[in-house]
C-alpha cells in the first residue's frame, strides 16, 4: 500500500470524483458510501477507510458544502492569550 502523501490524498480525490461521476450517482439525495468503498478500495489500492473517507469528501464537494483543509488558522484554536 503507498504511503499516504499530499499527492496520493489529491490522487485519492480526483479517482473518487471521477468514480462517483462514471456511476452516475445522484449527489442531491444521499449517497451509499458504504455500498461503493469497497470497490474504490480495490481499485486504487487503499483501506477502506480511506476510501470511505474520500467518497464522502468528494461527495461534499460536489455539493460546493464546505471541507476541512490542513492549515491555517482556526478560531477558538490554541492557547489562550496572556492579557498583562
Amino acid at each position: 500500500m503507498p504511503a499516504n502523501t499530499r499527492e496520493r490524498t489529491a490522487a485519492l480525490q480526483d479517482a473518487a470524483r471521477a468514480s462517483l461521476e462514471a456511476r452516475g450517482v445522484n449527489i442531491a439525495e444521499s449517497v451509499p458510501i458504504k455500498a461503493l468503498a469497497p470497490a474504490f478500495a480495490r481499485a486504487q489500492a487503499c483501506h477502506l477507510d480511506t476510501a470511505k473517507r474520500h467518497l464522502a469528501k468528494a461527495v461534499r464537494r460536489m455539493r460546493g458544502e464546505l471541507v476541512a483543509s490542513w492549515g491555517g488558522p482556526r478560531d477558538g484554536a490554541g492557547r489562550p492569550r496572556k492579557v498583562a
